[in-house]
């Protein structure tokens, strides 16, 4: 039954990458992203962990079939929400670029957020004993006993996203592209020498998507193809070999199997740990309806130095450790404890969160994801930006928590979403002064 249930949600994620990319001939529908994705994590990694049963000296049998079924249902939910949301309306017409937007604006807001981001982010290295400090060991990165520093550089993102739009990229000049090198640079270096996939693909993401989008255009379905494989091994090796690289390292021992960090029957295995934490609220009946995500919002933009005990006085004390998935009496039911820093991937932490209600959030989630894509082909502009970050946002989804989407998402949207509303206003101010000067 457990082979059925997992061959099911792989046919579910194929079907629909194919009726996205058959319907709309684009690449990018969030059909075809996330179904990748969700096939990597409920087709891939379950097949290869039960393969030589070693996914069942962790899991029993039911315990698995239960994770899957939900992984089935989930992952339906989550497709049909996309179509639903990308879904044209009778009669309806592509309505083209709404407004006009300040190109001065976009790009010098860029350069200001960007700056800021950087200045930040050269806080935390040397918070971190400078470069050596901060990448000269395994798994390094920078630091700051302040998280608004920590968190900072996610505006280099932003700048990035603003100056690769359609009107910045029409007035490109030297400072343009020292620009996208410089707010390059930090995401390279956490993703290559800290060795991380997260900022690997952000930054590739970031990137590729802003110069498809402002152009108009869609890598071919062969190069996205080749371009995807390619990064999905380049980071599977960075997670291979966290341990080997570094700045001031030999390269000794390299692994070239990077199916190992997917295949590895362990605790911290997503997999089998989202097995553990469905398990244990189910039989605890231990579910947060909305509070994690809830402290997201509200409580976690309070530093911790103005309210040391703010996620137990808000009563989710569970949140400084695994995102609060695992839950109470994980050891107890289990036989096995979740390691610190465990991820346990979509299905399971929606699971947690609302038991059932988890289906009908996954539907509004992908239903999200059409609408914003559907509007960035339609009409572009703020569009084109939000779906770009969506878009980059995914792999935490699927493959960690409510919780890892929801303040990048808040760090990300609102920014972007103010810089374009200063360059639309700015555009009418001058388009009122244009017709003064006509009419005089």
């Amino acid at each position: 039954m457990f082979q059925q249930l997992v061959w099911a949600t792989i046919l579910v994620c194929v079907v629909s990458a194919i009726r996205a990319y058959m319907s709309t001939r684009d690449v990018f529908h969030p059909a075809i992203l996330l179904s990748g994705l969700c096939a990597l994590m409920y087709g891939y990694m379950p097949l290869s962990l039960a393969k030589d049963g070693l996914l069942f000296s962790y899991v029993t049998q039911a315990q698995a079939e239960f994770t899957e079924t939900l992984a089935l249902l989930g992952t339906l939910c989550l497709m049909i929400g996309c179509f639903s949301g990308s879904a044209s309306k009778p009669g309806a017409l592509p309505r083209g670029p709404s407004f006009e937007y300040s190109w001065e604006i976009l790009q010098k807001g860029a350069y200001i957020l960007g700056a800021a981001g950087f200045i930040c982010w050269g806080i935390t290295i040397r918070g971190a004993g400078g470069f050596s400090g901060a990448f000269g060991k395994a798994d390094g990165a920078g630091w700051s006993d302040i998280g608004y520093i920590r968190e900072a550089a996610y505006l280099l993102v932003v700048a990035l996203i603003l100056l690769l739009t359609p009107q910045s990229l029409q007035h490109r000049d030297r400072k343009w592209w020292a620009a996208i090198i410089l707010f390059t640079i930090p995401w390279l270096m956490q993703g290559l020498l800290g060795a991380r996939r997260g900022p690997t693909f952000v930054i590739a993401a970031t990137l590729g998507m802003s110069w498809y989008l402002s152009n108009a255009k869609r890598p071919p379905l062969p190069l996205l193809i080749c371009s995807a494989g390619a990064l999905g091994a380049l980071m599977l090796f960075l997670v291979t070999n966290r341990d080997r690289i570094y700045l001031g390292s030999d390269f000794s021992g390299m692994k070239t199997d990077i199916t190992q960090v997917v295949t590895d029957a362990n605790e911290s295995n997503e997999y089998i740990f989202g097995t553990g934490c469905i398990e244990t609220a189910r039989r605890t009946s231990h579910y947060f309806w909305g509070r994690r995500y809830l402290a997201e919002i509200i409580v976690r933009p309070i530093p911790h130095q103005l309210w040391p005990n703010k996620y137990e006085d808000f009563g989710v004390g569970e949140l400084t450790q695994n995102a609060g998935v695992a839950g109470p009496g994980l050891a107890e039911i289990m036989g096995w404890d979740g390691i610190p820093g465990a991820a346990a991937a979509m299905i399971a932490d929606f699971w947690v969160e609302f038991s059932w209600l988890m289906l009908p959030v996954l539907y509004g989630i992908g239903y999200a994801y059409g609408k914003v894509w559907k509007r960035a082909v339609d009409e572009g502009g703020p569009w084109n930006s939000q779906f770009t970050i969506i878009a980059i946002l995914a792999i935490y989804l699927v493959t960690q928590s409510g919780e890892a989407v929801i303040f990048r998402f808040i760090i990300l949207t609102v920014p972007t979403r103010y810089i374009w509303k200063k360059a639309r206003q700015n555009a009418v101010v001058q388009d009122v002064q244009e017709e003064h000067l006509c009419a005089s």
